[in-house]
């Protein structure tokens, strides 16, 4: 079978759609993975074949720097919507070529377009549920609660669709040939009018499946990579083999509005529980650390690798960075920024193995050490927190995903995270965590 993958975003919307195109050539069919240029060398280092779009993700990144909450989300969608010229010329380019599916991210509203004109089946698949309509909870791009929770979804595609505006049109019945249909503009409804499949790369015992939910949308299990051979350099493996497990922070890709102050409130808050600490620096991370017999500065670690390692994980709350710290088994602290982030960490405190934290804009040592020490010390947190990890490790997301693509599936090569074989180490029951909740 031959897929289009369509994507776009921060590595947390990339990295699952290069697992499943992984996976599909595993199990010997033909996947080709479209996405922006930024994440090529992913795409190779999983023998993931790779059609770049031209579209600038560091620019879109950089002018969300100071915007919350539904400011942050209208201002992506605004410069999202402004490489539109640039986008639709090289979504057409990658699709030069026959394909049985297309499998795509909403986010950029293309996807089911390019089915239409090949003739193709058109999947919708998000790593967070933003578009699905349910009366359980908001669209979680809103980061708040409304009392209205349906009519979220669909503000949710207004707002997304309208800065693509009429270039959209133009290029669908000018450059494609295609005349409208009954939902044309809506990635969840498909030619005949019936709804489009929509795969969510989530786990049920992060999210359970919304009893309103149509027959079309799935939660499949996270989306994995298998585990590339990983050596860390000789002053990391010499920190994690020096004393406890550290804590891991880290805030994702997008941009700090001081990283200084941040690294400073996160070392200090580790020094008043007795806490060791690897913080992410690089171009997008914490400043102004220097390394000690408490403190390591990394960059690039693989977090499949990483998290299992840690005590616990402080972050931002991308879907991404959540599943893996979910999977991996450890509590996590979340400092939401804006987007969906607000929406996982609450769903991780609901779960019982996140504590209360501030988001990141309010960060500070009186609020971040309370929060550390009890990720450390509680053992009912750290219980329930090792339970939700192994319940993950037994799901299969991406053969889910192939299952409801129709897809034919054998024994694949590699293991994958979550199965046996997998990189993750399991933790021991130990009579210190072996409490009754």
């Amino acid at each position: 079978m031959k897929v289009l993958l369509l994507t776009v975003g921060s590595q947390g919307d990339v990295l699952p759609f290069v697992a499943l195109a992984d996976r599909l050539r595993r199990e010997g069919h033909q996947p080709l993975l479209a996405a922006p240029r930024l994440f090529q060398s992913l795409a190779d280092s999983h023998q993931v074949p790779f059609a770049p779009l031209d579209l600038d993700m560091l620019r879109v990144s950089d002018t969300l720097a100071g915007a919350h909450g539904l400011r942050k989300f209208l201002r992506f969608a605004r410069v999202l919507g402004s490489l539109a010229p640039e986008a639709l010329e090289s979504v057409v380019r990658a699709a030069e070529g026959d394909f049985d599916v297309v499998v795509h991210h909403p986010v950029l509203p293309l996807g089911h377009h390019l089915a239409d004109w090949a003739g193709a089946r058109s999947v919708a698949a998000v790593p967070t549920p933003v578009l699905q309509p349910t009366r359980e909870f908001t669209s979680p791009v809103w980061g708040v609660r409304s009392p209205f929770p349906r009519a979220s979804y669909a503000a949710t595609r207004r707002l997304m669709l309208r800065p693509w505006g009429r270039e959209l049109d133009h290029w669908r019945h000018q450059t494609l040939g295609l005349r409208r249909r009954r939902g044309w503009r809506d990635p969840l409804v498909r030619p005949d009018g019936e709804p489009a499949t929509v795969l969510h790369a989530l786990s049920p015992q992060v999210l359970p499946r919304p009893s309103d939910w149509p027959e079309s949308a799935h939660l499949t299990g996270y989306w994995r990579l298998p585990e590339l051979p990983f050596t860390p350099g000789r002053r990391l493996r010499e920190f994690l083999a020096a004393g406890d497990p550290p804590v891991y922070v880290g805030f994702g890709s997008l941009p700090l509005g001081d990283p200084q102050r941040t690294a400073r409130i996160v070392v200090e808050a580790a020094e008043q529980v007795d806490g060791r600490v690897l913080v992410a620096g690089g171009y997008r991370g914490m400043r102004g650390v220097t390394n000690s017999d408490r403190v390591h500065v990394i960059r690039h670690v693989p977090h499949d690798w990483l998290f299992p390692r840690c005590a616990a994980v402080v972050h931002h709350g991308g879907a991404g960075t959540t599943g893996t710290a979910a999977a991996a088994g450890v509590p996590q602290i979340l400092c939401p920024i804006g987007f969906d982030q607000p929406f996982w960490a609450r769903r991780m405190r609901r779960l019982g193995v996140a504590p209360p934290s501030p988001r990141l804009r309010d960060l500070s040592v009186r609020g971040l050490a309370p929060a550390l020490d009890l990720a450390l010390h509680d053992l009912e947190l750290i219980y329930r927190a090792e339970r939700l990890g192994r319940r993950m490790r037994a799901e299969d997301g991406t053969g889910e995903a192939l299952r409801l693509l129709g897809v034919r599936t054998g024994p694949v090569q590699d293991a994958l995270p979550g199965m046996p074989g997998s990189g993750f180490p399991e933790h021991p029951e130990s009579p210190e965590t072996m409490v009754k909740l």
